[in-house]
């Protein structure tokens, strides 16, 4: 504003230049003459300010913008996603600039930086297993007012699967009689695993497809039968079933099916060492080390267990809805998913992870950060990058719908994914995981080489958590 009426006090002066010479010049011999002339000429400045300044309180002046940013991580196809929902967001909100911070590797790494420099985004896309690390310090902000507006109840609230919304969910300590749990993210889908399944090879072996309602012993009898020596050379080339010693998002859900758990709920006790956990973790490890219908290291050598189904050297693969692109790509057999086996519980129990946004607690514009993060998880948003086939909605108006469901491509059996929803349990994480899932993986990997018990890796486990724990 100042440096506006300055421009236009010189405009205003530069024309009458030669005429203040000259009466400056004139004045010389009538003093009281040149006086006057200068007080006419001060008045009339005076008035002409006045009249600008009037002018251009009445001036409609386009509004200022609001710079946000984004941070996401994800494959080039989906960043292309991204940035055409940031365009039609833009269009949508022409007074708020999102700059995108794609971060395509070890983003939490990355951010943990933008964090301790107190360069946090104002929007952030974040997983359920890391999200207690920002949670217990308080860098997100608390959506549940926003999930309490009336606007937003009906279509936006409600529409949300209960285990992504618990997924992001944090006891606030600070304010607990207040609000006891806070919301801290938002999904916007959802990752469970299934058992991805070579049907080609099934049909050779006269194998029926799983039921819905196969349990650990129809799944067992497949992986022995799909288990072959197709060379004949006293080893098997042909493996029934997938096996990953780490993460733990592989083998928990067999600890789960049995009856156990890892963590107690309020998770400040391990409960690996239970008989239950033990019996899920014997389970899966026998899968290997004695019914050898998976494959050992130096079995399946540099070959990941992807790359192994790909060739049909592998009849069951268990793995997420990030199988699912490459699979249509590169796949030349017909393929389905199931939902994995039901345990002695009577229940199959997978994890539910989530993936999500959430606004930093210091953001400068939180009104317009909530805007980009209620976009971000809207249905037409979540319906967009739904289409890609590499998630799993978390809305279920749109996993419940044709766009997901629809059996033009592969999978047929995309209701698995939704099963596995139902009877799944939300992430079991902590804010010191990456620590605890070190010392389990250390822990586990005896077991896992069939070089120790179920139970004493079990207890080995529990012992070394339990201290990072306490």
């Amino acid at each position: 504003m100042l440096r506006c009426t300055i421009q236009k006090f010189i405009v205003c002066v530069n024309p009458i230049k030669k005429y203040l010479s000259a009466v400056i010049s004139w004045g010389r011999d009538h003093p009281f003459i040149l006086l006057y002339a200068l007080w006419i000429f001060l008045m009339a400045l005076f008035f002409q300010g006045c009249n600008l300044q009037v002018k251009n309180s009445w001036q409609i002046s386009p509004p200022s913008k609001k710079t946000i940013t984004l941070s996401t991580w994800g494959s080039a196809a989906e960043l292309q996603t991204t940035q055409h929902l940031i365009k039609q967001f833009k269009a949508k909100n022409p007074t708020i600039q999102v700059k995108l911070l794609h971060i395509p590797e070890n983003y939490f790494q990355k951010l943990h930086l933008l964090v301790a420099g107190n360069l946090t985004p104002d929007v952030m896309q974040i997983n359920s297993l890391n999200f207690p690390v920002y949670a217990s310090h308080s860098i997100f902000l608390d959506l549940t007012p926003l999930l309490k507006k009336d606007e937003h109840r009906a279509d936006f609230y409600e529409d949300f699967y209960t285990q992504g919304l618990q997924a992001f969910q944090w006891q606030n300590t600070a304010e607990s009689q207040k609000q006891p749990v806070i919301q801290g993210a938002l999904p916007r889908d959802l990752s469970n695993l299934v058992v991805y399944v070579n049907k080609n090879l099934l049909k050779k072996a006269n194998r029926p497809l799983p039921s819905a309602d196969w349990n650990w012993d129809d799944f067992l009898a497949t992986a022995k039968q799909l288990t072959q020596d197709t060379d004949s050379d006293g080893k098997p080339d042909q493996f029934g079933v997938s096996f990953y010693s780490k993460p733990a998002l592989f083998w928990l859900p067999f600890v789960w099916s049995a009856g156990g758990d890892l963590f107690s709920t309020d998770r400040k006790q391990v409960l690996l060492d239970s008989p239950k956990s033990i019996e899920g973790l014997m389970f899966y490890s026998n899968l290997r080390n004695q019914w050898h219908v998976a494959p050992r290291r130096e079995e399946s050598g540099s070959q990941s267990m992807s790359e192994l189904f790909i060739k049909g050297k592998l009849a069951l693969l268990i793995s997420g809805r990030w199988s699912v692109p490459v699979l249509r790509k590169k796949a030349r057999f017909n393929w389905d998913v199931f939902p994995l086996p039901k345990g002695p519980s009577g229940l199959s129990r997978v994890g539910i992870d989530a993936t999500g946004f959430a606004v930093a607690r210091q953001s400068r514009h939180p009104e317009a950060a909530l805007k980009l993060l209620t976009f971000l998880t809207s249905a037409a948003a979540i319906q967009e990058i739904t289409r890609s086939g590499l998630i799993v909605p978390a809305r279920k108006s749109i996993a419940e719908s044709p766009v997901f469901l629809s059996k033009t491509d592969l999978p047929e059996n995309n209701q698995a994914f939704i099963s596995s929803i139902h009877s799944g349990l939300p992430t079991q994480s902590h804010p010191r995981w990456n620590e605890i899932a070190e010392r389990l993986q250390l822990a586990m990997d005896p077991l896992w080489q069939g070089q120790c018990s179920a139970s004493e890796a079990a207890k080995n486990a529990t012992s070394q958590m339990t201290a990072l724990l306490n």
